[in-house]
Formats: C-alpha cells, structure tokens, sequence
C-alpha cells in the first residue's frame, strides 16, 4: 500500500489522502484461517458440515456445533476512540483523552465498536485526526527533557551535528512502537526525507522533527490494525506473530502490545502450540491495563456505558440520584472483572450470589452499609444473583417510569442466548403508560397475549420478563407493583417452570445456548466482525460448547486459540 502525504506550509497539515478508500474497501484485510489445532481446544479440522435444526426451546433454529471456519472476514480496522487514547497514553505518555474529548462517535455493530466494515473515516474524523496529532506532539515537545516519556520517544537530542544518526534512530523508535511491528528502512527514509522538506520551507530541525512524528501519528500503519493478506484470495492463512500480538493487546487491553508481548513476537513465541501464548493471556489478563477490556467488552454486552446515561423518572424515583447513577456500571465491571481475576465458572455471571456496593448502592439494595468505597458483599439470603439483578441492568431494560418485561426478555433472549424473538407485528397498539389504580403491569400485559398476532411472542419474552418484575425502574426490590402484588410466576416455551429471578438465572445457565452465545459475543468483540450469520454461529458453537463448563480465563484462552482469531483471510476477486 502507498502513502500520499500532501504538504501544507502554512500549518504542516498532513492529510492521509489514502482514509476513505481504505475505510470503503478495505484495501488492507484480515480475516480467519484453520491453523494447526490445539488439542482439546476448537480448531479441528475436518469437522462435520454447519447444519441446523428446530430449536426445542424457543421455537427458532439451532445451530450444530463445528469448527469448520465459517466464511466471515475481517475488514481492516480503524482504532476506536478508547483504542486510540488508550494507545497514545502508552505511546506518548499523554493523560488526555483526545478521542473521547474530540472525536465523532464511533458506529456501533452487533452490539460492539470493535468491528471494522462499521470504523469508516470521515471527512470530519480526518480533521479531528489531524488536529489531535498535532496536539499530541505539541504537548510532547513541552515536557521537559528530563521527562520520562519525552525521553522515551526523543531519545537523542537532535543538532545539526548530530541529525543524519539522531533522526533516523528517533523515527525508527517511535514507528516500530507505534505501528506495532518492525519498520523498514524506506519507511524510515520517508519520514526524514518529510523532516528535510519541513526544514527548506523554513521551518529548524525541531519543526522537522515535529512533522515526521505527526505524520506518523496520521499513518493508516497507526490508525488502522493493519493485518495484510493476499487480497485477492479467500484462502485463510495465519496471522504474522506481530499481527497475533497486536490481535492479543487490543482484545485484552484495548491498546497497543507492550515491550514484553512485542519481544514475544520477535521471538516467535506465540504459537498456539506452545505455552507462551497461554502465558502472555493469562500475564495480560493479570495487567491493570485489563481494565480496558473489562470495561470495554463488559461495558457494551452488559450495557454498563448505557446505565451512566439512564435517568429514572424524578416524580416515580425521586431518590434515584447522580451519586446512584453513577454507581451502577462500577458494580457490574467490578462484578465481571472478579469472575475473570478469580477464575468463576462461565455460569457465575447469571448464578453468582456475591457482588459490589458502596453505601449508596448497598442503601439502594437493602444492604447492611459498608465502607465508603465498593466492596465485596455476599448475597446469601438476599433476593439478588448474579447480572439479571443488578441495577445496571434492570434500568437500561425499563423505561424512566415503569419496567418493561419485553425489554428485559429481548436482552436476555439476545444478549445470553442469541435467539432473540421476531419483530413486532406492525400496527400493534401501544401498551399505556397510565396503569388502573391496583392493577400491575404483568396484568395489563394480558391484552397483548389475548391479540394472536402477539401471543406467539409473548409467550416466549413475557415468563422472562415477569421473572424479573420484582425489581423497579431502578433496580430497588419490590414486592408490589401500582398496589398490586408482584407475580413474578410462569412458564418457559419448553416447560420449564419460574418463580423468580433464581428459577431464571438457573434456566439460563442450563440452557445449551449459554455458552455459544457468550462464545458468539466474545469473539465478535475480540475478532472485530459479525458471527451472526447461519455459519458463524455453528462456528461460535464449536468454540463455546467445548469450553461451557470451565472458567472465564479458560474461555478467553479458547476464543484466543480460534481459527478465528489466530487467522485472516482476503477478499474475494
């Protein structure tokens, strides 16, 4: 691929006239490819053919497990906003937040905004690209020379005496950093040949130095995860170990491969078939920049960034504070980050009787009061487990006033099991908002269920909704509803008898589709593409099914030693 930089005296803008096409084209891909396999691990080769058959609990299809690779692919990907200012904080050193502060938002896919074919390039975000470049390599040429993160990048301090070795030992540092693999010698020729340029339109060595470094920052080779195949070819082929490292860090860490997992990747170490690559995600995992992919990941599929934004009705809830509001995604990402750090079994994420409160939330809960700050408590006794009854989500899935039973049915259906219910038939009317005095919502539903366009649905999302009923717009316990008593009683399509949020959170961790749709959500996240086709799902089934029994760390290990991730593919002719 070529670089067009286009050079502008004035300001040093340098605009990458190559964005759009790649963003459109995806002129650099990646995508999957059968590797050797792991034995006991998917990656199997020669398994059955994908097949489906009727799902005997919802009523759908369900996919047969296989690891046969489905023909997905993965199209190149720009980082995303948390991508980009957690990758300049390491590059750079920098504590601000340009991507968060300073750029349009990114598109969301398949409930992620990891996935590339959505991380298009816009007029707009090439502007606020180019302007936070230059910012950031502003703010790095303030620092004092004794800076340690200045140091790192500036490592010599360039002289007219000095430039022909200083300069190429400076750019040759920062390029292998910041495109995450070895640089060649004309891509460092390039960047100094750019610097001269700066320097015969009348700028010094500094501003010279200050364009090649900003250049770099505007690289497709630094915005993008460049993985490069044959692009012309389906055939599936392994990701180079620079690539797999880079696949690794932005999957777990949401940023850029440390020295360490860099090292590991000259070194070639991360075959699937030793223990290095085990090491490396069981070491990364352990990092506190595992925040990233516990917030990131957790803080989509759980929805945690959406019960920041929720705002319960003043008049319905008028304790429903910014102090609670703002406690809610911090239980649910201490919540998921313990059932990886601690090594909880896959279920524990709906079977768990433990969480995370501060004061304000263990008030909320009914919860004797703790120390200030959030703590571990158990939930022995209580009528709370795991996910299904924290306020996170309990009030993203209802709306400011009331509960909504189908809400919390679809996120349950779509999110835990990937079998979500058809869409509404059209010209349904509208359930009211204003409820009879002593009538509860559960009893208003029955109008619903009486119209045979609605029962079909309903008798899937209303037992699981009901479940939940025990618990507001804002995630308090409640034993009535409007002066009504709450029925949280019912009966799965398949039978299965609820009493409760217990009886549902059990179901599910039964339920055969658990574990490929956590499989289904994991990897879409880590791989950055939909599974949501026939033969992705089969293919998310030969992943999770094997491991629906282990731990989180184990199942993180297998989605990592997947055809899927450990592979690309090109684009048809």
């Amino acid at each position: 691929m070529s670089l067009r930089f286009a050079w502008d005296a004035r300001n040093y803008v340098l605009v990458a006239a190559s964005f759009g096409a790649i963003a459109c084209t995806g002129a650099l891909d990646s995508g999957s490819e059968p590797a050797p396999p792991l034995a006991g691990t998917a990656g199997t080769v020669g398994s059955p053919p994908i097949t489906v058959k009727p799902s005997t609990e919802r009523g759908g299809t369900r996919v047969v497990p296989t690891t046969v690779l489905d023909e997905g692919r993965v199209v190149l990907r720009r980082l995303n906003r948390t991508e980009y200012d957690n990758t300049v904080r390491d590059l750079l050193g920098t504590a601000t937040t340009p991507a968060r502060t300073g750029f349009a938002a990114d598109d969301v896919e398949d409930g992620f905004d990891t996935i590339g074919q959505s991380l298009v390039v816009s007029r707009l975000l090439t502007e606020q690209l180019d302007k936070a470049a230059g910012t950031l390599v502003d703010e790095l040429f303030a620092r004092p020379a004794t800076d340690a993160a200045r140091a790192r990048v500036i490592s010599c301090e360039l002289s007219a005496a000095n430039a022909a070795t200083c300069l190429p030992q400076i750019l040759t540092a920062f390029m292998g950093r910041a495109y995450r693999r070895p640089v060649g010698a004309e891509e460092v020729q390039s960047r100094v040949a750019l610097s001269a340029a700066v320097q015969q339109a009348g700028g010094d060595l500094t501003r010279g130095l200050h364009a090649a470094l900003k250049s770099i920052l505007l690289s497709p080779h630094f915005l993008f995860r460049v993985e490069l195949g044959d692009p012309v070819s389906t055939a599936a082929t392994p990701l180079t170990d620079y690539e797999l490292a880079s696949r690794l860090s932005y999957f777990l860490w949401a940023t850029m491969p440390d020295d360490a997992l860099l090292a590991s990747a000259e070194a070639k170490k991360l075959s699937p078939t030793g223990a290095e690559l085990d090491q490396e995600v069981d070491r990364l995992l352990a990092d506190p920049k595992a925040q990233g992919f516990f917030e990131s990941f957790a803080g989509q599929w759980l929805a945690t960034r959406d019960a920041l934004r929720f705002v319960a009705d003043a008049e319905k809830f008028p304790d429903y504070d910014d102090a609670l509001r703002e406690s809610l995604p911090q239980e649910t990402n201490l919540f998921f980050k313990s059932l990886v750090e601690e090594k909880q079994p896959l279920s524990a994420l709906v079977l768990a009787k433990y969480s995370f409160v501060n004061e304000r939330l263990a008030r909320h809960y009914g919860l004797p009061p703790g120390p200030g700050g959030f703590t571990r408590v158990s939930l022995e006794g209580a009528p709370r487990i795991g996910v299904l009854s924290q306020a996170s989500f309990l009030a993203v899935s209802s709306y400011p006033a009331r509960t909504s039973p189908v809400r919390r049915a679809n996120w349950v259906l779509d999110e835990l099991l990937c079998d979500p219910p058809p869409a509404a038939p059209a010209a349904i009317p509208a359930l009211t908002e204003t409820l009879p005095p002593g009538a509860t919502l559960r009893q208003t539903f029955e109008q619903h269920r009486a119209n045979p366009a609605c029962a079909a649905c309903h008798k899937i999302m209303d037992p699981i909704g009901f479940a939940l009923e025990s618990f507001d717009a804002a995630g308090s316990f409640r034993t009535t509803d409007n002066g009504g008593l709450v029925d949280t009683t019912g009966q799965l399509a398949d039978g299965t008898p609820l009493s409760g949020v217990e009886d549902l959170a059990r179901a599910i961790a039964a339920d055969a589709d658990y574990a490929i749709c956590v499989a289904k959500q994991v990897l879409t996240y880590a791989v950055g593409r939909s599974f949501n086709s026939t033969s992705g799902k089969a293919y998310a089934a030969g992943v999770g099914v094997p491991m629906k029994d282990g731990t989180w760390p184990a199942f993180i290990k297998g989605v990592v030693h997947s055809e899927a991730f450990r592979t690309r593919r090109g684009e048809a002719p």
